[in-house]
């Protein structure tokens, strides 16, 4: 159960939280660009792989931050 011990990882922890949900393209863009890629489409594949990396790298990485802070506080 999350302990807040001070209002500002309180506010990170719910900031995180709101930026994550607020993603749920992600998994829909990860298989739209994995379908252009495997179809062998390069120059769309790439065009959407710009988009779609950072997008699921910062949910991944927010994800483990919010399951650390959930556990660990």
């Amino acid at each position: 159960m999350l302990h807040y011990r001070t209002p500002a990882i309180r506010s990170i922890y719910l900031t995180i939280l709101f930026t994550i949900l607020s993603w749920p393209d992600g998994p829909i863009l990860a298989i739209i660009t994995l379908r252009r890629a495997l179809k062998g489409k390069f120059d769309r594949h790439r065009a959407i792989a710009r988009w779609t990396l950072p997008i699921w790298l910062y949910v991944s990485v927010t994800g483990v931050v919010v399951y650390v802070m959930l556990y660990q506080f």
